[in-house]
């Protein structure tokens, strides 16, 4: 198991209605609607639903263009968020992750700790579900075009960095995809 990414540009709204399962169907012919025929249905994530603004909750939508990527594992991502939130200059901050007794220092905790701060939407938000919509989407964008030389510099100081900044750039075009009257769908 791990974390899949969905980016999408240019998204339109389905005029569609739900039946008693909750599934999508065509409002005229109350058929169901397959999944060929549209590419989104949003899920706000209840803990970080701020982060769709643009989009409707439990809205269906056809996307003009999309890409995906796999994330990593979870553990994986985690890794690579850490080091997101290094990179950004977080405070680390001792943390018993296990209840072991075994302390680490931790960036993204420092960043869950914060209000703001540079790529603190995608830090501290769910690791499996939700979706960012296009505003969000936007100031993250713009956030990854400007700290681009700085993560590629990043790289050299990760142990096996070979992996953090091509998964940087794939979170990048993402985000700039999205910000395009997109989203970023976690899943």
């Amino acid at each position: 198991m791990g974390l899949d990414i969905t980016a999408y540009r240019n998204l339109t709204k389905l005029d569609v209605v739900f039946d008693a399962d909750g599934e999508p169907v065509d409002p005229q012919t109350r058929e169901s609607l397959d999944y060929d025929s549209y590419d989104l249905r949003c899920y706000f994530n209840p803990d970080y639903a701020s982060r769709a603004e643009g989009l409707e909750d439990k809205a269906v939508y056809k996307a003009e263009d999309s890409i995906g990527f796999r994330a990593g594992s979870y553990g994986g991502y985690n890794a690579w968020r850490e080091e997101l939130a290094r990179l950004a200059g977080y405070p680390a901050v001792q943390v018993d992750r296990y209840n072991t007794g075994s302390i680490q220092l931790r960036h993204d905790y420092g960043a869950w700790a914060a209000t703001e701060g540079p790529f603190w939407e995608l830090i501290h938000f769910s690791d499996c579900e939700g979706v960012i919509g296009p505003v969000v989407a936007a100031k993250l964008a713009k956030e990854f075009a400007e700290w681009d030389e700085r993560a590629k510099a990043h790289s050299n100081t990760v142990d096996r960095g070979d992996w953090f900044y091509p998964l940087y750039q794939e979170w990048r075009q993402a985000f700039e995809m999205a910000a395009q009257n997109g989203a970023v769908d976690f899943h």
